[in-house]
């Protein structure tokens, strides 16, 4: 009996214990627990049901969880560089207009990325899928998906060398254009044509002959001529301005005279020091309304042929720059000329000569007697 007393006492502390719970969980009184003997059931019934609901939704927060974490890990796994211990280099060109999905598809072809769509994707949601850049790009395994996006949208491409050596025509750069596989040389002489340049860059004359500045460029795959033109011409005006303002102040000459003038320096020349003196034998000469009489002035008028000048040229008539015929400088410049030659062209020495006759040896000898100018010629060169 006494024990039976006891399991009862049990049982009722530990009754009271549910109820002081069930009072916190669900925010009941006492008045409410009053009513009736068996309110204790549905309660524990009700705390059941909250305890599943409760595990169920840990659950599927859990899983969630697990799958964003699992997402995420492939999304990055896709993203990152495909390459492993060894990077390997490559090329990929990017056309004018090739679009988002072109160039992933290349990429993914060339094996430089995992996933193309991701590629598609990332540059959708970044917003630069429209602003990839056309040219040549050096790729590698070892980019990331967002650092192979970031170059093209930069147009960090891949830049060739183009140099322009000293003395050379607008047809013979044209054909350099075409062998160094920039476009073709029919292209950039259109271009050469236009008239808006001349007008931009206050060009007086008939052509850009003397004008694309000689000197070494870097340009991308896929430049437009015009661009490449430009280019040039902005080349020129640096480096002539500051040479043009520092002429002497009795220096009468244009801009076009002093260019056309130092592009029959440039091919006359040969040695750096003799240009200064070919240049005041040209200066003599016109002082004098004496014809400069330069062989070079001829061969441009006949494309610079592979053969020797013959009387029949240096009398021909049809050659507006032959200065055999006709009096003055020619009407256009008959190279684009190098620095060197337009500092001679506006700064002649002193001398007085009036002829001179190469050596055969990048020399010339010089001479303000005409007799002794056809004894020189007789010696140098057995006519």
């Amino acid at each position: 009996m006494d024990n039976k007393n006891s399991t009862y006492k049990k049982l009722g502390h530990h009754k009271r214990h549910i109820i002081r719970l069930c009072k916190v969980i669900f925010n009941v009184h006492d008045s409410d627990l009053l009513g009736s003997k068996n309110n204790l059931h549905p309660m524990i019934s009700d705390l059941k049901s909250n305890v599943s609901k409760n595990g169920i939704i840990t659950t599927l927060v859990i899983l969630y969880v697990f799958g964003a974490l699992l997402f995420f890990s492939c999304i990055s796994q896709l993203l990152s560089p495909v390459g492993g211990n060894t990077i390997t280099d490559g090329v990929i060109h990017v056309s004018p207009g090739m679009n988002i999905v072109k160039v992933g598809s290349l990429l993914s072809e060339n094996g430089f990325i995992r996933s193309q769509f991701i590629f598609q994707l990332t540059g959708i949601l970044s917003g630069t899928s429209r602003s990839l850049k056309a040219g040549d790009y050096a790729i590698n395994t070892g980019m990331s998906i967002t650092d192979i996006l970031k170059r093209l949208v930069a147009g960090e491409t891949i830049l060739y060398k183009f140099t322009i050596p000293e003395g050379f025509t607008v047809n013979e750069i044209a054909r350099m254009w075409e062998e160094a596989g920039f476009g073709t040389s029919a292209k950039f002489l259109e271009a050469t044509g236009d008239l808006s340049l001349r007008s931009k860059y206050g060009i007086n004359s008939d052509s850009l002959e003397g004008y694309l500045f000689p000197d070494t460029y870097m340009f991308p795959s896929g430049i437009s001529e015009k661009e490449a033109i430009e280019t040039m011409l902005n080349q020129f005006v640096k480096e002539v301005s500051t040479v043009i303002t520092k002429k002497p102040s009795e220096f009468n000459f244009s801009l076009h005279k002093v260019i056309t003038l130092a592009s029959i320096i440039e091919k006359e020349a040969r040695i750096g020091e003799e240009r200064p003196i070919i240049s005041a034998v040209f200066h003599n000469r016109l002082k004098l309304d004496m014809k400069l009489e330069s062989c070079p002035t001829v061969l441009y008028g006949l494309d610079y042929p592979d053969r020797s000048l013959t009387y029949d040229d240096l009398r021909n008539a049809s050659l507006k720059c032959n200065t055999y015929v006709y009096k003055g400088l020619p009407p256009v410049p008959i190279c684009n000329p190098g620095i060197k030659s337009i500092i001679a062209a506006i700064n002649p020495t002193n001398d007085n000569f009036l002829y001179f006759v190469a050596k055969n040896d990048g020399t010339h000898y010089f001479t303000q007697n005409y007799n002794d100018f056809l004894s020189a010629k007789r010696k140098y060169q057995g006519t």
